[in-house]
């Protein structure tokens, strides 16, 4: 039986990469599970597609105050999927390049002193993750990294009953952020894949992506098993007719 793969997606529509995305653990034989409220119309051929619902009502969902963006909520989302034990958690950015190797933790860098949660598996018991549900699952959650006079201030604010919803924090603070502090507090930092086994493409890198006169072998090392494509720093570009992106889209 294949390994599974497990993406989430909120929306009628995945986009191309996102698609090509799919398509590329579907070609590598893995049973892809796509979680979501509606099937999208662009959905690619062998992923098959779960209920999100079951796992996070559509009235849970939320948008970050300083961006719109849905991560947050997909961060939580991941984190309940573990503790389900349904496997590989991977974002629908992640492109597939060679058969992954699956381990009981799964996480890596993406730059220095931050882990990406873009890829991620963790045990069902596991410290590590009952202390990331601990913090999701705090819709009032006040990042323990902050300094002491501003951690202070923000449990004065929760005591007064005038707490701030963490969707008013920094996009990353249910993700890398809290990933990497509860890595770090936890000593598990020997279980981080290196940079370039998922995240070989750095986002101050993305423009690589477009490059004519280089292909997606040039980007990554004989060790990358996947790449994060970050694909909020792709959108609105022409995509020249040769270059690494092209070579994503097309295959």
């Amino acid at each position: 039986m294949s390994e599974i793969i497990n993406s989430v997606w909120i929306g009628n529509e995945l986009g191309p990469v996102h698609a090509a995305c799919l398509r590329s653990f579907v070609r590598h034989g893995y049973d892809v599970v796509l979680h979501c409220y509606e099937s999208p119309v662009d959905l690619p051929d062998g992923v098959r597609l779960f209920d999100a619902a079951k796992l996070m009502p559509r009235e849970q969902i939320f948008r970050n105050k300083r961006t719109g963006s849905l991560a947050m909520a997909a961060d939580i989302y991941r984190y309940r999927m573990q503790r389900e034990g349904m496997g590989l958690y991977v974002d629908c950015d992640v492109y597939c390049v060679r058969p992954v190797k699956f381990t009981d933790y799964m996480f890596g860098w993406e730059m220095q002193g931050s882990i990406n949660n873009a890829v991620l598996k963790l045990p069902q018991n596991s410290e590590l993750l009952a202390l990331m549900l601990e913090a999701a699952d705090d819709s009032y959650f006040i990042p323990l990294w902050y300094s002491p006079a501003k951690y202070g201030f923000q449990q004065l604010r929760k005591r007064l009953g005038l707490p701030r919803h963490v969707s008013h924090c920094r996009l990353e603070t249910l993700g890398p952020s809290l990933l990497t502090y509860m890595v770090n507090k936890l000593e598990l930092a020997h279980q981080a894949q290196a940079i370039d086994i998922y995240s070989p493409l750095h986002l101050g890198h993305t423009p690589l992506l477009f490059e004519p006169a280089l292909h997606l072998n040039d980007l990554i090392t004989p060790r990358t098993q996947l790449i994060h494509l970050y694909n909020s720093a792709l959108k609105g570009k022409e995509i020249p007719a040769q270059c690494p992106l092209r070579d994503i889209l097309n295959h």
